[in-house]
This record gives structure tokens, sequence and C-alpha cells, in this order.
């Protein structure tokens, strides 16, 4: 059965939100950085996974392997060998650069180590030696310049983390964002493929989160101007950054009143907000899965992942 080794980096204050993606993508708790599993994920879609490792060969012995490839007789044009360090196994530096040159050896082709189209990598995993294809091409990040943002508004990472969050290995779910706002959550979505629609109460914000759309080449019309409380389709998931007020005042009881427009049209929800609301998110009706908060100075932001 293939295998796959996925390398995370995350800084520590977003080792919570890093965690509750990971829980939801695997199906289990995050005990490391180096995750080897035969379950094959689109790295792209998480900001956290530097890189991607498929394994071909995995043994303890490195002689072995060495015979494996010679046998496979492997062909790559434009590739070179890396090794790839991590914190559980250290390997010496003159040994890794051995082990590189043992594997490039024996496979036919042509070197590139300026451009190379295919990156072998070698590493090493408590006393198993993995050789495989590495990729770690960061396409999400072309999204970082939109066309009009707002400072308070959610970033690009936790953005495209409250996704993945809200959906897991599921691409098939319907998805919306009924408070959007500038529209990032919708542009990340759009971006892994998903099936997301945008709504936002205030016309010229609403507006603007259309040009951002357009801007990349998504249909602008998948984000309208319409009050929650007056949307009436059924869809899977809801991703909601309940409003806190900073333009305006918005008061909790008109918090609370968004809870309950919300669970009206989706049965399972990823809520952002600015205080804790699992009581008020099980008086609504919905069962809290996982919780975490991300802090950016001192603003802190409360994530709560929650279905019926």
């Amino acid at each position: 059965m293939k295998k796959y080794l996925y390398i995370y980096n995350y800084s520590p204050n977003e080792q919570e939100l890093c965690e509750m993606e990971f829980k939801q993508i695997f199906h289990e708790d995050m005990t490391s950085k180096y995750f080897l599993t035969n379950q094959d994920f689109d790295y792209q879609r998480s900001v956290y996974i530097k890189g991607k490792l498929h394994i071909h060969y995995m043994h303890q012995d490195f002689d072995k392997i060495i015979k494996d490839i010679e046998e496979d007789q492997l062909i790559y044009y434009e590739f070179k060998v890396i090794y790839l360090k991590n914190e559980i196994t250290q390997v010496d530096y003159q040994d890794s650069l051995e082990k590189c040159k043992r594997v490039a050896f024996p496979i036919a082709g042509s070197v590139n180590m300026k451009h190379p189209q295919v990156i072998i990598a070698i590493t090493k995993i408590h006393e198993q030696w993995l050789v495989g294809i590495y990729e770690n091409d960061m396409v999400w990040s072309l999204r970082y310049e939109k066309p009009h943002s707002y400072s308070h508004s959610l970033n690009i990472r936790d953005a495209r983390t409250l996704v993945n969050i809200a959906v897991g290995h599921q691409k098939q779910l319907s998805i919306v964002d009924p408070c959007c706002g500038i529209g990032t959550v919708v542009l990340e979505a759009l971006s892994m493929g998903l099936n997301i629609r945008g709504y936002d109460i205030n016309r010229y914000v609403s507006y603007q989160a259309r040009l951002n759309l357009e801007h990349f080449c998504y249909d602008p019309l998948l984000i309208e101007k319409k009050d929650i409380h007056d949307l009436t389709s059924n869809f899977d998931v809801a991703i909601m950054d309940i409003p806190y007020g900073v333009y305006s005042p918005f008061t909790y009881e008109e918090q609370v009143s968004l809870l309950y427009a919300v669970f009206k049209i989706a049965k399972r929800l990823v809520l952002v907000s600015h205080i804790m609301m699992e009581k008020e998110l099980e008086n609504v009706g919905y069962r809290i899965i996982d919780s975490c908060h991300i802090q950016k100075g001192h603003f802190i932001r409360y994530i709560t992942l929650c279905e019926v």
C-alpha cells in the first residue's frame, strides 16, 4: 500500500489551529510534525504542510533500498536528489550527502540541480529510511494580495484552515459563508475546487468581495448582498466569522440571533467569534466537536466546530 510522509511547519501561536485542522483531515490527534500515513491528501490545501513525500522505498537497510532502485531501472529527466532533515532522527551531513549520491547514481536520465523537474528526497524517521518523490509547491500563497481587504478580516492562512476544518476530506460538501465580508473564505474554498457561496448584508463590502473573486477569475455572482435571516437554501456546512462591531455597533443579542439563523440553513458550523460562545451554540441546538483559539497581538479569535 502506498505511503506518504507529510511534513508540517507552524509557529507556536498556530499550533492549536493546525492540530484542529489535522484532526478533521486525518481523524486522529497530531503527535508530530512528521506524519507517516497511507492517506493521500492534497497537501496544497493546508498552509501548515510544507512538503509531501510520496514514498517509493522504505526499509531499515539502506543497501536494500539501493538494490531495489537498481532493479527498478528508474529513469528521470531534470532530477535532483536531496536529504530532508527532520527533528526526529539526526543524520550526519557527510552521511546524508553520501546517501544522496548513492540514490542518484543508478538512476538514468539527466540531473538538474538548479531547476529540477523532479525532486527525489531521502530521510530517516526513527529506524526507517524513506526515499521517494518530494513535492513542496505553495500555490495558495498567490492570493496573499487581493484588490480589496480590511485589516480586521481573516487572513488567508486562517481562512484556508477554516475551510479544511469545515470539510475535511469531503470535498463534495456544499458550503456557505453567510457573513463573508471581503470574501477571503470564499476565495480559498474556490481555489480548492469546493462548492461555496457567500453572502453579506453590506452592499459595498459584498461588491468589493465580488471584485476580489473576479480578480482571481472566479464567478463574482457566487457572492451576493443578502441578510443571513433571509437565506432559505440549505447547506452541508457553514463558516461564519460572526460580526463583532468594528465599524458599527453589533450587540451580543444580535450575535446570538445569527447563531439561530445559521442553524436553520446548516447543521454543521465552523464559528469564528471574539468571545467563547460554546454555551450559546449548545442552546441553539449544536453539539461541540472541537475548539481552539488564535491570537494576533491582543486580539483573540475563538474557533468552534459544531454540528447537530
